[in-house]
């Protein structure tokens, strides 16, 4: 058992296998002395007390027999249900998750949350509390991680760097759209964005006005959203097959004419290993 693995249930197929067929034989045995009793019990050929003691014995066989049958029948239940269990282990593994004792799904190495109501509220204070980048992607990553593969997006870690070039996240972080509206990328408003309200307005002649958000969690789900949404504008992004290609057409919808930073996502993507979150 010390070579044990997860993809081994056989084993416990095999040995309830094994206990049904001696059932079978303890059966076959329960029914022959059943017979001998039957025929000890013939007092026309069997007589006398040792007659009698020898169909006593044979009564507390059968009932050891009964007994014992019973009882290897609850151990096969239980081999099989084991088994059951694995096998749908298998299943969960499969898709890379298993749940941990944090209530957090691992995700390859990396982990996620187990449902939306799991992931906690993070705070732009939070964010401006990170003393590196790293630590603002430890906060983060998770969060992106479940939202992505809510929307079909191969790439969170690439979502996730962009407040890092939008608003200088975490410690540069002194833009009011981000301050007040917990806004890390610049969404503008419109009444489908998930959980958004009208926030402030730009100062920089892009038009619109920005979306407010209660807290960094909804502004992430609303960033995921906007990207991988069906019928979203970043359809190009999406069906690329690798993070470079997919980074340069999501920024280059996102920021437009105002800038281009996606080579420096592609580099920090690679810098922090990023490549570990990427989803099937």
């Amino acid at each position: 058992m010390d070579d044990y693995n997860v993809g081994d249930y056989q084993i416990f197929d095999e040995a309830g296998s094994t206990i049904n067929k001696l059932n079978t034989e303890l059966d076959t045995s329960k029914a022959s002395i059943s017979d001998c009793k039957t025929r000890l019990t013939d007092s026309s050929v069997f007589m006398g007390p040792i007659a009698d003691e020898c169909s006593d014995t044979f009564l507390k066989i059968d009932k050891s027999i009964s007994d014992l049958m019973t009882n290897f029948k609850t151990i096969e239940n239980y081999l099989a249900e084991v088994s059951s269990n694995y096998k749908a282990g298998d299943v969960n593994a499969a898709k890379f998750l298993l749940m941990g004792a944090d209530g957090m799904l691992k995700v390859g190495s990396t982990q996620t949350y187990a449902s939306e109501k799991d992931i906690p509220k993070v705070s732009v204070e939070q964010i401006t509390s990170c003393n590196s980048v790293q630590e603002y992607l430890d906060l983060v990553m998770p969060i992106y991680t479940f939202y992505c593969q809510k929307y079909g997006i191969k790439y969170p870690g690439a979502l996730a760097l962009q407040p890092v070039h939008e608003c200088h996240a975490p410690k540069g972080l002194t833009q009011p759209v981000a301050l007040k509206d917990n806004n890390l990328g610049g969404l503008k408003y419109f009444s489908s964005l998930p959980n958004a309200t009208p926030g402030t307005y730009p100062s920089d002649g892009t038009g619109g006005q920005y979306s407010h958000f209660n807290n960094i969690t909804e502004y992430i789900k609303a960033h995921c959203w906007n990207i991988g949404h069906e019928g979203s504008l970043y359809q190009e992004a999406l069906s690329k097959d690798n993070v470079n290609d997919f980074t340069h057409a999501m920024v280059k919808k996102w920021v437009g004419p105002w800038g281009d930073y996606d080579s420096d996502i592609v580099k920090e993507y690679a810098e922090y290993g990023l490549d570990k979150y990427e989803l099937a």
